[in-house]
């Protein structure tokens, strides 16, 4: 699914950028998944890093024609219904699960990401079909977490 206009191009940006949101979403995972707080400490590095990658990918694809907040501008494309779901658990099991304030924490560095995924989550159709909060904490409880970071308000 791309935009119906979409040129070769920016189907090749949004691919592109899919490639290394996966990467971003797999270490998203070890991050929930770490068992220690030396283990956090080392994947959450290695995650703010590919945050970085996210923001010059964004940084360069809003330096040329483009105006917009999304991947390829003012197109809300499939990166961004790709992408949606896991911004927002960012925002919910980081400060939950790992103390650690996803907004001024990470994003703080980070303000192509942050306006790109400020403007992802506020987006209509992405709040309509946002999953619940205590939801997505139950899964993430099930699932990946088997230890709350020191300091977090998270419980197993």
């Amino acid at each position: 699914m791309y935009p119906v206009d979409s040129s070769s191009e920016q189907q090749h940006i949004i691919d592109d950028f899919l490639q290394l949101w996966s990467s971003v979403t797999d270490k998203y995972y070890k991050l929930l998944c770490a068992t220690d707080e030396e283990d956090v400490k080392n994947c959450e590095a290695i995650f703010l890093n590919l945050l970085h990658h996210v923001e010059e990918k964004l940084t360069k694809s809003t330096c040329e024609e483009k105006e917009g907040d999304f991947v390829i501008g003012k197109t809300f494309s499939v990166a961004e219904c790709i992408c949606a779901p896991w911004i927002q658990r960012f925002f919910v099991t980081l400060p939950y699960f790992r103390g650690i304030d996803f907004e001024s924490e990470i994003l703080g560095e980070l303000p192509m990401t942050k306006k790109w995924m400020k403007a992802v989550c506020a987006r209509e159709s992405v709040i309509q079909s946002k999953c619940p909060e205590e939801e997505m904490l139950d899964a993430a409880r099930r699932y990946y977490v088997s230890f709350v970071s020191p300091g977090a308000p998270g419980h197993l």
